[in-house]
């Protein structure tokens, strides 16, 4: 009796972009991570001034209306980061996805969101020096930078687990937000899925632990600067903002926040999306690879010990130039029983011949003056190269599936088609144009290559027999 075996069912298209988001950022290198977070820093900053200014003097327009003007206006930052590509502790918490994948280590994990946040810091505070120094807290007669003190203060008034509370909030709607634009790659798109989720966290008033790097030394400095004449010309007395001080700060609002928005982003956000859509445990001898874009996703699992594209390559493969006739070609190939041969110009590979190839240019010359004709005039374009430490998983994928086919797009980045078929159906439309023979290259020059076969052999766990028996064959010869 036969028994259906159900379909794996299909990974969620967001979550695929999520995954690929954290390799994305997990990928780059310690300083250019640093670089990218301090721009991240300066752009929270700007949104921020940009807030206060609109803020300032709004007393008389209705309480919710001067809030949701100054989170629209708020928004700008987010979308400074997304669109720009900077680093962002607030969303980068989203990272912890491939560490839940197994993927990489706690240890990882954390280095990473510590030299994010430190680059948050130092841009958030470059900034603080930059409108100090210009003076910006005397505008509006002094009003600027009032606003700014009492919007610091404010902040430091929660009790501990309220501005945990907040945290949780404020980053939950911040990484819903980004996690909407995983939906598509037009910049346009993503700024507009941006806008309601940060309004709302800025209007409610929810605590943002990189905003705050910004506002709240902001408003230490204008305190700890300001003199006499900025406090007579407020009329205000300095010591209503006592509470301004680094320790306070610290205490009171960057640790509990910080920590409420690891909560809200990375477990609320990505760990419950995950949970719900791409859990998976993973056997020790099982290794997935993940070939993810914010398009869509597909995962290709295979029992063997991780290789590369060097443990695959023939370092001997059958070559021929572009002028070899179809009959000498013929005869090479069946001569050392291969099904294709790699076509070199120079030192350049440009394509490859196979049987098919050769048995049309055998029908095109009517089966006669085979010596005359070069295989030039029926040979394949090189469709695939790789390079030597190429993954065998993702030559695979590339070697499954034309992933532009797969995952659909329109010409501003949307999915069209993805949700119309099944990925079994969607794949089957989207067999790449692909050749029998891999090109192997170590920089510019041809090292070998690989038979497609042989990666078919590779994932089902049969390239040591393989292997094996191509040894006997070639002792045979010998």
């Amino acid at each position: 009796m036969l028994t259906a075996v159900p379909s794996s069912p299909q990974r969620d298209t967001l979550l695929s972009g999520a995954e690929h988001f954290g390799h994305s950022k997990l990928g780059k290198s310690a300083s250019r991570v640093f670089a990218l977070a301090v721009m991240a820093g300066l752009y929270i900053g700007i949104a921020f001034t940009f807030y206060i200014t609109v803020v300032t003097g709004s007393s008389g327009m209705p309480w919710g209306l001067s809030r949701l003007l100054g989170g629209l206006v708020f928004s700008l930052g987010l979308i400074l980061v997304v669109v720009c590509g900077a680093e962002l502790f607030t969303s980068t918490v989203l990272t912890i996805i491939p560490w839940a994948n197994g993927e990489i280590s706690g240890r990882r994990l954390l280095s990473h969101w510590g030299r994010v946040f430190a680059g948050n810091l130092t841009g958030a505070l470059l900034l603080v020096a930059l409108l100090i120094t210009a003076d910006q807290a005397s505008q509006f007669g002094g009003q600027w930078g009032l606003q700014v003190m009492n919007v610091a203060q404010h902040k430091l008034e929660h009790s501990f687990w309220q501005a945990v509370a907040l945290g949780v909030l404020c980053n939950l709607l911040v990484c819903l937000g980004i996690w909407m634009s995983f939906s598509t790659k037009d910049p346009v798109g993503k700024s507009l899925l941006l806008i309601l989720p940060v309004a709302m966290f800025v209007s409610t008033g929810f605590e943002h632990s990189i905003a705050n790097l910004f506002l709240v030394p902001l408003g230490i400095a204008i305190h700890s600067l300001a003199d006499a004449a900025f406090w007579a010309g407020l009329g205000v007395n300095a010591d209503q903002f006592a509470d301004l001080t680094v320790r306070h700060f610290l205490i009171n609002n960057l640790m509990p926040v910080t920590l409420g928005n690891i909560i809200g982003g990375g477990v609320f956000v990505g760990l419950a999306h995950w949970w719900i859509h791409g859990r998976h445990t993973p056997a020790s001898d099982t290794h997935t690879h993940s070939n993810s874009e914010s398009k869509g996703n597909h995962t290709m699992t295979y029992t063997t010990t991780p290789l590369t594209a060097a443990d695959l390559c023939d370092h001997q493969p059958l070559m021929l130039t572009p002028t070899t006739n179809v009959a000498e070609a013929s005869q090479a190939l069946l001569r050392q029983g291969r099904a294709a041969a790699l076509v070199l110009d120079g030192d350049r590979p440009v394509a490859i011949v196979d049987d098919q190839d050769l048995l049309r240019a055998f029908y095109l010359s009517e089966f006669e003056d085979t010596q005359l004709m070069e295989i030039a005039k029926v040979m394949q374009p090189l469709t695939f190269s790789c390079s030597t430490d190429e993954p065998l998983t993702k030559l695979a994928c590339r070697l499954a599936v034309d992933e532009d086919k797969l995952y659909p797009v329109s010409s501003s980045g949307y999915l069209t088609s993805f949700n119309v078929e099944n990925i079994e159906q969607r794949a089957m439309n989207a067999v790449p144009r692909a050749n029998a023979l891999v090109a192997v290259m170590d920089g510019k020059r041809v090292v070998g290559v690989i038979d497609r076969r042989k990666v078919l052999a590779a994932l089902a766990g049969e390239l040591q027999a393989t292997q094996a028996t191509d040894m006997r064959g070639e002792a045979n010869v010998a």
